[in-house]
């Protein structure tokens, strides 16, 4: 836990690559300092159809599903955070989004093996 999953329109319209663009949410979520190195987990889902507005822009969301505890304060900080990396790469979505969702304790389940 935390778990990051990103959604992309192509890469290839905003510039970058999908590592660059892993790395960048990785190391905004750490850089918050709210998760240990080894707990973090960053997935990509790249869109290869998309539909947005009428001129389909280029787009990134990142959803960051963590464990509740932490306050709206350090959830601002840890979203702004990684808004802010995606934003400071070369290549530029006209649109870049992150939120926060809590996962509720009561229904996880989880086996690693």
């Amino acid at each position: 836990m935390p778990h990051a999953i990103v959604e992309f329109s192509p890469l290839n319209e905003i510039g970058i690559s999908e590592a660059e663009l892993l790395d960048a949410v990785f190391d905004g979520m750490q850089a918050s300092g709210l998760f240990g190195t080894e707990d973090i987990k960053v997935r990509s889902h790249p869109a290869s159809m998309t539909r947005n507005g009428s001129d389909n822009f280029s787009f990134i969301h990142v959803q960051l599903r963590i464990m509740p505890g932490r306050t709206v304060e350090q959830k601002a900080d840890l979203s702004e955070r990684v808004r802010a990396n995606l934003c400071d790469m070369p290549g530029q979505a006209r649109s870049t989004s992150v939120e926060v969702v809590d996962i509720d304790r009561a229904v996880y389940a989880k086996t690693v093996v």
